[in-house]
């Protein structure tokens, strides 16, 4: 399912409202957790961040010996001091999502882990540090988001998903037409049984059966020993499409027989 640049936007701020105004010392770790958690989950976030740390490479690797160095550090280039200035910031949070999700997933014992982060976290300025924290990791991503809309017209949006008014299909960022001239063919009519109408469950299994009956209107479908042939060919033709428009041959990965069915390999979505 598509996640627009304004969708990852408000859900970020969503995450830095609720830190600011929760008192609770624990839940605030969760918030950081789940912030953390969504950025690297969520495909265009995720890709936003490597851009960010692929500059940052680039930048401290020809600046580096000015941080040292006082006689330099006025002739490194702002960008090199606001790309270590990102990164540290994001460590801070970065710090305590990995303890929380040590914690989460009893790779550590609880205790170890609050008072690692109650010790890490305990100065005065501490609060105010990880809130600036937020502050400053949103205004990053959210100026990289903006420039890569602007210059990509939202192209860089790296997550699979179907545009059935187009009938467009996104597969991580790259698209292929599916139909033609406002014309709805079978494939269309799979897409959209997926992305659309179980949008909330596109990595299930879905059968031949079901598909006929909700997406094609076939009621007698188990009337006939042939018919999983006809949606079977409708899978092939669609992964056929895509390794000829780009490259990718396992899209679908499906099967034959009345009972057959068919879902979207789990590495593009």
């Amino acid at each position: 399912m598509r996640v627009s640049s304004s969708n990852i936007k408000e859900k970020m701020l969503e995450f830095t409202q609720l830190f600011c105004i929760e008192q609770n010392i624990f839940q605030r770790f969760v918030i950081v957790y789940k912030y953390i958690r969504f950025l690297n989950k969520e495909p265009l976030a995720k890709n936003i961040l490597q851009k960010i740390f692929d500059d940052t490479a680039k930048i401290l690797g020809d600046n580096a010996e000015g941080y040292f160095n006082e006689n330099q550090f006025l002739k490194v280039k702002p960008e090199a001091i606001l790309s270590r200035e990102f990164w540290t910031y994001y460590s801070n949070l970065e710090i305590i999502y990995s303890k929380m999700k040590q914690l989460r997933h009893h790779e550590a014992p609880e205790k170890d882990c609050y008072d690692d982060l109650r010790r890490l976290f305990s100065k005065p300025y501490s609060d105010k540090m990880l809130e600036l924290s937020f502050t400053v990791v949103n205004s990053n991503i959210f100026d990289k988001l903006d420039r890569e809309v602007f210059l990509n017209g939202g192209s860089q949006n790296k997550s699979t998903w179907f545009d059935e008014k187009k009938s467009l299909l996104y597969v991580q960022g790259r698209k292929v037409e599916i139909s033609k001239q406002d014309k709805i063919t079978n494939p269309h009519k799979l897409l959209r049984h997926i992305f659309i109408t179980n949008k909330s469950n596109i990595k299930d299994d879905f059968y031949y059966s079901e598909i006929a009956v909700e997406e094609f209107g076939e009621l007698d479908y188990k009337n006939d020993s042939s018919n999983w042939k006809k949606y079977h060919n409708t899978c092939r033709t669609l992964n056929e499409r895509l390794d000829k428009k780009l490259g990718i041959t396992d899209f679908l990965s499906y099967n034959t027989g009345r009972k057959g069915r068919v879902k979207i390999q789990a590495k593009y979505l």
